[in-house]
């Protein structure tokens, strides 16, 4: 049997709330039923909400999130899970949250020692060295530019147990990166990313399937991630199957009540 939807939930909370250790303010606290996390990156779609234990008063408990945002002047991310979130998900639109999204929540198991696909031209290392760092980071160059403040996040991501990076590199130039976190007998995959320039290449799947592995040298017998609706079918020929969705509801302005 493979991992149940709600241990991949359980890791998916886990992930989540390392985000917290990445900016010099992040904080996260328990919240009635909630996980709430301020990331304090000054990235706002960080501000996330998920429902850690089922909800019985969803309005109420709602409420109990949006005030603890508003207190700290944030706006806010609802990641509320398709399959038993219902209730909570009919409050976010009585609220008027925007919907920002669906995430298929999928699986791969088992992890086999070999890749299900032929792999690329891409050199894939893992991210050790300070100069594996700055590699890292330049991924990201051609999009956003500036690297000192990721290369600070990435850093700081090292030192969390389970966490590894991986970069993939195209001769001398690093086009790809992804991240890896393994807790028990899952590994996470996230934060995968391709240059713009150099997608359609099959490079997401390569790093996809690197992060994957590490994970199944860690002891990991199957891997999960939250895939965009766009990558979706990569992520079903590399073999991953959906088990449950995640419903992003937020709003971009600080909540006000």
């Amino acid at each position: 049997m493979g991992p149940t939807p709600d241990e991949m939930h359980a890791l998916y909370c886990h992930a989540l709330e390392q985000v917290t250790v990445l900016g010099p303010d992040g904080y996260s606290e328990r919240v009635g039923p909630w996980l709430c996390i301020d990331a304090g990156i000054g990235v706002s779609r960080f501000n996330v909400a998920v429902a850690v234990e089922l909800v019985s008063r969803p309005r109420d408990a709602l409420n109990r999130a949006l005030e603890w945002f508003a207190a700290r002047g944030l706006n806010v991310r609802f990641d509320l899970r398709g399959t038993v979130d219902g209730g909570l998900l009919a409050a976010c639109v009585a609220s008027r949250l925007a919907f920002w999204g669906r995430r298929p929540s999928m699986v791969l198991q088992p992890l086999a020692a070999t890749w299900p696909r032929e792999r690329g031209t891409l050199e894939i290392r893992d991210v050790r060295s300070a100069d594996d760092v700055a590699r890292y980071c330049q991924v990201e160059r051609e999009e956003f530019g500036d690297e000192e403040f990721q290369a600070a996040l990435a850093a700081r991501a090292l030192a969390l147990p389970g966490v590894r990076l991986h970069v993939g590199l195209l001769g001398e130039r690093p086009v790809a990166r992804a991240m890896s976190l393994n807790r028990r007998e899952l590994v996470g995959v996230y934060n995968v990313y391709v240059a713009p320039s150099q997608r359609r290449r099959g490079f997401g799947g390569e790093m996809t399937m690197a992060a994957a592995d590490a994970g199944r040298a860690g002891g990991a017998t199957a891997a999960c991630l939250e895939s965009t609706e766009e990558a979706f079918g990569l992520y079903q020929e590399l073999g991953f199957r959906r088990v449950d969705d995640y419903i992003l509801m937020g709003t971009d302005e600080p909540v006000q009540l």
